[in-house]
């Protein structure tokens, strides 16, 4: 690819820049960060001495003659197809190695358990040097734990490509910072990735019961009910989103915080978290959603239920990606279906929109134990600059064509086949697509310009309204994270024995049973912490 080409070009000249300058530094034996110092317990070699020019003895960079390799973690959404090899093995990861000219390799986690998955790989020393999340809650209880390692010493000394763009994007800072450090690195989201959840509907089955899209909570049970009624074998709301869905109709989001009355307020503890439980309660106990919906970790069966007709709504993401290839597949099973975007319905609260991320797209961290902190950030560096663009589009010419800048996809088959799941690798991107991108990208087969339409709309209906998000980003504390690493899993045991197991259990119940696993975790004090960061930094929101 010439284009690609070109941009390896620029960025082995910004490498060799890097490295030049690297080997001119002088290494201090304690710096600012002191775990990124050469000597600390992070697998560094001895370093030598080298003769200055005023006659002092300078230390040797001490990854320099190590070998350059990096494991990376990602995660396993079952995209690979067998002819295109495993997530550790294809054509995508040959190339980021002849690319880069870093030697990455590949450790895959289960999409639905990542936290738990590098939970385990980290307590068994088996963790990857880069690893990364979403959330930037996360990162903050690894922070806590103490597996991963402050970085701005590695940005200052051995970036290039990064360094720059977090010069030209400084509000990305406080994401980044935890007690005063660097621990992470990360772009901005598009917007096609901010609003990222939304719902999908039958319109087929309103027109054939003569029914309006629902704008109301109460609404939305009774359409799901009639659909329930009508189309008996079918279930009527699937998705591998529910959970998020609920909270946000009802702007209670168990992993945020919320000010309540000027109050600083854990969500999990919020009057109104009961009565996100009590809607889930209600729908599983009145049949509106699948029995075995808490079990399904890797959206078989709702993709299953949605792609063969025999659900009425989705409850998933506004568009792109697998929901792509879902709407393609119901429509190429149910010719006939109509699915189209449904804006979120109202509470008794008020109408809020969707989950919608923050800012910061992927946080990237680095392992404390890690050999080579010089060739991951090297490889970063090639990612940011040049790396992401062909993981994200393919190849041109046989993917996409440039359309005024605009990238359009050649055939959605092939890239869903042979790219997207590419996409995973990309874990920093400079991509800005605008929602009238849309169109100009989709391929131009009348399947995957209804698609890309329907797209259009979904974002636009998830962009209607705001997500209730109190505060821009979340405290992170090691009292708050340790409380999270554990009240985490007694929500979800606690959720699902509310939902599942009769009158006794209800959302009342749960919300009782979450506050006095709170209190037993140090809720008190972690509010107290949470109120202070407040006061000091909500000028600056």
């Amino acid at each position: 690819m010439q284009r690609n080409g070109k941009r390896r070009t620029r960025g082995h000249l910004l490498l060799a820049l890097a490295m030049i300058m690297a080997m001119l530094a002088t290494a201090c034996s304690n710096g600012a960060n002191g775990s990124n110092a050469p000597g600390n317990d992070n697998n560094t070699p001895p370093t030598e001495s080298a003769q200055q020019g005023d006659g002092k003895q300078a230390e040797a960079d001490p990854y320099e003659g190590l070998p350059k390799k990096v494991s990376i973690s990602m995660f396993d959404r079952g995209r690979v197809s067998s002819d295109e090899g495993t997530y550790e093995d294809n054509r995508w990861v040959k190339w980021i190695r002849e690319q880069s000219d870093i030697d990455v390799s590949i450790v895959p986690v289960p999409r639905n358990q990542s936290q738990d998955s590098l939970n385990v790989l980290f307590a068994s020393g088996q963790a990857p040097d880069l690893v990364w999340e979403y959330d930037r809650s996360y990162i903050g209880k690894l922070v806590t734990q103490g597996v991963i390692q402050p970085i701005g010493d590695y940005i200052e000394k051995y970036s290039t490509s990064y360094k720059k763009y977090l010069e030209e994007n400084p509000d990305l800072l406080p994401h980044l910072t935890f007690d005063g450090e660097i621990y992470a690195v990360a772009t901005k989201r598009p917007i096609i990735a901010i609003a990222n959840h939304g719902m999908w509907i039958r319109q087929d089955w309103l027109d054939e019961l003569n029914l309006e899209q629902p704008t109301t909570v109460e609404a939305f049970i009774e359409v799901a009910k009639a659909f329930k009624e009508h189309y008996p074998d079918s279930t009527p709301i699937v998705g591998h989103t529910s959970n998020d869905i609920y909270a946000a109709m009802y702007g209670a989001m168990n992993f945020l915080w919320y000010l309540e009355d000027g109050k600083m307020q854990y969500g999990a503890t919020v009057d109104r978290f009961s009565e996100v439980i009590g809607l889930e309660k209600q729908l599983y106990e009145l049949g509106l959603v699948d029995r075995e919906y808490l079990t399904d970790n890797d959206n078989q069966r709702s993709k299953q239920l949605w792609t063969t007709g025999k659900a009425g709504i989705y409850l998933g993401q506004w568009g792109n990606g697998n929901v792509d290839i879902m709407t393609q597949d119901l429509l190429t099973n149910v010719p006939d279906a109509k699915p189209v975007p449904l804006e979120m319905v109202a509470s008794p609260y008020g109408k809020y929109g969707a989950y919608q991320e923050s800012s910061p797209n992927i946080f990237v961290a680095f392992n404390k134990d890690m050999k080579n902190p010089k060739a991951a950030i090297e490889y970063l560096d090639w990612m940011v600059d040049e790396g992401w663009f062909p993981l994200v589009y393919g190849d041109e010419g046989v993917h996409y064509n440039l359309v005024d800048g605009v990238p359009k996809r050649l055939d959605d088959d092939k890239f869903n086949k042979e790219v997207l799941y590419a996409g995973e690798y990309a874990v920093l991107r400079q991509q800005v697509v605008k929602p009238e991108d849309l169109l100009v990208m989709a391929a131009d087969d009348e399947l995957s310009q209804k698609i890309a339409k329907l797209n259009a709309e979904a974002l636009k209906i998830a962009l209607k309204n705001e997500f209730r998000r109190d505060i821009p980003y979340q405290p992170s504390f090691n009292e708050i994270n340790e409380i999270r690493s554990t009240l985490d899993t007694f929500i979800r045991e606690t959720r699902a024995t509310a939902v599942t197991q009769g009158e006794k259990y209800d959302g009342e119940w749960a919300l009782g049973e979450i506050r006095k696993e709170w209190e037993r975790l140090g809720g008190a004090k972690a509010e107290e912490l949470a109120q202070k960061w407040y006061e000091e930094n909500k000028s600056g929101f």
